[in-house]
């Protein structure tokens, strides 16, 4: 024991640190890594991350990574921590491992210890050695390592020392405190998690190695419903063998190069477009750590999907890269030396690798797509039987649809639909026969496609609405002339939309005929107003709908309103007490004239609502029908604005504003 105070020196020009590369640190995921690698090196096993952005005061702001690995003595912060460009693998070579756990190293150039600076103008450091138990504790401060103009300089540094002990009950590891950050705003928990955990190809069960943020573990999150082919899982079996190719319990595919190298690889397609950049490619890793950011292994052309690549993700493992006598990884390991000998052959066997991949995946995505357009056949088969020849010709078309690689299933659905839409109308024929003939359809031919067919189908809409408005106008008249013959009731319950679009979508209910019949019998049958009305029992989903329609130019009164309530009272009764047939909501109408004539009408109908019973006119009904189709008509030219076509669909409206105020 000895009363001198100890001394730690920075014997170098503290500006030499930026020519190091200090400014390639300057992300806090980058500059936390280094500090991770350190602790992976000094055989920890966890790895604790704190911020603490508390302060309204940015420069009160810290980053605190403890670490509970071996440690330094104060020997070893002088000869390891303050020497700039110590490599640990000078004595045992490239392929070193760690003291306790024999772990490959990640440190190699000796600057990593210094990446803090990129974010924080002083470090901090608190070191307990594993071996002897002392602690060490200082701070570094780069604006007083930066002093002096020149960049050589004989004058060592002092670094004071702010605490030594050399013994203590203080568990062993490191903490490394980064204060006054260079950040311009809080850094988001998951966001960094996910860049940081990207950055490591490490197992933290196998591995024994846990980092953890702010409480939470570390780890790259990643959506597996979002993948749509994994390789090497989906290769096909002939590929397997040909590659000699083993694939562990994490889907790795382990195969070795011509040089006898190995590597283990894993890349997945998903299903929408990668947007991501820090996982748009495939990267490489090196000894757990990452050594070349996403890329394609430099290839530039000869692929068979352009757009393939956009979908692409994935991980190569090349330990051996780390272990070269020389060394092929950048400073901030972003990049590889892809020009040295046996890194070239590497790439030779990446760029093979994803031809083949993308050739799959192409082929596989557009007989996905094709199997998706057999299967919806059944629903229009008979449209395209009945196309007789012509229909080689639309299936020619919709083939080379499936071949765009961007066109999702759903999408390609569509534009089947539409394609075979526009056929049928004698549109576009031209332009499916050209995509059906050509070798392969292009971005241009896309896109012309797609704004016509967008125009046919908003243009085949329109002449179905407006046929719905002249059936509407039909039917009108006949109310008007107080006709109400058999033809045009049977029609009505076979076309529910006449009275409202938003009934389109329900259906004839035949389960319960039975019961309504019944309960008219009891009622309704008894009211001669009722003799020769057009009943109609629609469902939706849990939904029924009852309408009764009395004769044209008869008025309603009481006695009338009445007994539709009594037949709704007895039918809602039968149905509630039968749950199996799954109806929770049951809503009733009455279509008459005159609603207004009888004193006190109004009220009562009022009250009705509160059961979800309502009573029309004729008038009202027919003509909220038709404002509500033109409405709809109106919203459908918005979609097709410059078509011509589209636009010259009218009708004449005049009569509907006058007729939906006839009470």
């Amino acid at each position: 024991m000895t009363d001198q105070k100890p001394k730690l020196t920075l014997g170098f020009h503290g500006r030499i640190i930026d020519h190091l590369g200090i400014q390639m640190y300057q992300s806090p995921t980058a500059a936390i890594a280094e500090v991770v690698s350190n602790a992976w090196d000094a055989d920890a096993d966890d790895v604790k991350i704190k911020f603490d952005f508390t302060s309204s005061e940015k420069s009160d702001w810290t980053i605190e990574i403890t670490d509970n690995g071996n440690g330094m003595t104060l020997k070893e912060c002088q000869s390891r921590f303050l020497s700039v460009g110590y490599n640990r693998r000078e004595s045992k070579g490239p392929t070193e491992k760690s003291k306790e756990k024999s772990r490959p190293v990640m440190g190699r150039k000796g600057i990593g210890k210094f990446a803090g600076f990129g974010i924080a103008r002083y470090i901090g450091i608190k070191t307990v050695s594993r071996e002897t138990t002392e602690v060490t504790e200082f701070e570094l401060d780069i604006q007083s390592i930066r002093k002096g103009d020149s960049y050589v300089s004989t004058t060592e540094l002092e670094i004071a020392v702010k605490n030594h002990s050399e013994k203590t009950i203080l568990p062993h590891g490191t903490v490394i405190t980064l204060r006054d950050l260079k950040i311009g705003k809080r850094i988001q928990d998951a966001q960094f998690s996910d860049s940081l955990a990207r950055r490591f190809a490490i197992n933290s069960v196998a591995d024994q190695f846990q980092i953890s943020l702010n409480g939470n573990p570390v780890i790259e999150s990643i959506d597996a419903t979002g993948i749509e082919m994994s390789f090497p899982r989906d290769l096909p079996e002939a590929d397997k063998k040909e590659r000699n190719i083993e694939i562990d319990t994490d889907g790795l595919g382990k195969e070795k190069l011509p040089n006898g190298k190995e590597v283990s690889w894993k890349i997945n397609f998903y299903k929408e477009l990668v947007k991501n950049e820090e996982i748009a490619g495939v990267t490489v890793f090196a000894h757990k750590k990452l050594a070349q950011r996403p890329f394609m292994f430099n290839l530039t052309g000869g692929m068979a999907s352009q757009a393939g690549p956009e979908y692409m993700s994935g991980k190569v493992i090349a330990d051996w890269v780390d272990e070269l006598g020389e060394d092929v990884i950048s400073t901030e390991r972003q990049r590889l030396n892809w020009e040295h000998p046996e890194l070239s052959e590497m790439q030779e066997w990446g760029q093979a690798l994803i031809r083949r991949l993308l050739s799959i995946w192409k082929s596989k995505r557009t007989e996905k797509k094709m199997q998706a357009l057999e299967s919806k056949m059944d629903s229009f088969s008979s449209r395209i039987g009945a196309l007789g020849s012509e229909g080689k010709v639309v299936k020619g078309a919709l083939t080379k649809l499936a071949q765009i690689e961007k066109l999702t299933t759903e999408q390609f659905t569509d534009m089947g639909h539409a394609v075979l839409l526009a056929w049928e109308q004698g549109r576009l024929k031209e332009l499916i026969n050209q995509i059906a003939n050509s070798a392969e359809l292009d971005e241009t031919g896309l896109l012309e496609l797609l704004t016509e067919a967008n125009a046919i189908t908003a243009l085949h809409t329109a002449e179905t609405v407006k046929t719905k408005l002249l059936a509407i106008e039909g039917l009108q008249k006949r109310i008007d002339e107080q006709q109400l013959e058999n033809a045009v009731r049977d029609y009505i319950a076979k076309n529910p939309w006449l009275i409202s679009p938003r009934w389109e979508t329900f259906a004839k209910e035949m389960t319960v005929d039975k019961i309504c019949q019944k309960a008219a019998s009891s009622t309704l049958d008894k009211d001669e107003a009722f003799n020769g009305r057009v009943d109609l029992v629609l469902s939706s989903d849990k939904q029924l709908l009852l309408l009764e329609f009395m004769r044209p130019g008869l008025p309603l009164d009481r006695d009338h309103l009445n007994r539709f309530n009594e037949y709704i009272d007895i039918i809602h009764e039968k149905i509630t007490a039968d749950t199996a047939l799954g109806f929770d909501h049951i809503s009733g109408y009455l279509i008459a004239d005159k609603l207004e004539d009888k004193t006190g009408m109004s009220k009562a109908i009022k009250d009705m609502k509160q059961n979800e019973r309502y009573a029309m006119s004729w008038p009202t009904l027919i003509a909220q029908a038709r404002k509500q189709w033109i409405e709809f008509l109106d919203h459908i030219k918005l979609r097709a604005p410059e078509d011509q076509r589209v636009q010259a669909i009218h009708v004449n409206d005049k009569t509907v504003e006058d007729k939906a105020n006839n009470k």
